[in-house]
């Protein structure tokens, strides 16, 4: 998910300087960890389809993107541009996977809830654990 919405945030950039990098498009690929509130205003009219499009336009099939992302998606601040359901394991609670989650689902409460009752119903967490599937609330 992280990586899905942070090539949002890419196209979104090349997008906003119209494809043109003088370092060769090498910084449109790059993302720093709260950089998409500088880019949210004027994102909020590009579809996804969009800004994808405009990080493999001009590539061959053979081609391969290479990006670096630090995109740190947290509760109460971070609007999902492109994922809409989340597969993923039982995370431990001190993690930043928790933050995501909690961010996908809207609230830290709701996630808390979630994580209880699969305690008590016997889950495993962690990497080795069972996994789970969310599907973002509608807004």
């Amino acid at each position: 998910s992280r990586t899905l919405e942070s090539l949002y945030w890419c196209g979104v950039k090349s997008l906003l300087k119209g494809g043109d990098d003088s370092t060769g498009g090498e910084d449109l690929m790059l993302l720093d960890q709260h950089e998409w509130r500088d880019l949210k205003d004027a994102a909020s009219t590009i579809p996804a389809t969009d800004a994808f499009q405009s990080i493999i336009e001009g590539k061959n099939i053979n081609d391969i993107v290479v990006g670096r992302t630090s995109l740190m998606i947290v509760p109460n601040s971070y609007d999902f541009k492109v994922v809409d359901n989340l597969v993923t394991n039982f995370h431990a609670p001190d993690s930043t996977l928790m933050l995501l989650v909690s961010a996908f689902l809207g609230s830290g409460q709701k996630v808390k809830q979630v994580y209880e009752e699969a305690q008590s119903m016997g889950y495993k967490f962690l990497s080795y654990g069972d996994v789970c599937y969310f599907s973002r609330p509608k807004k």
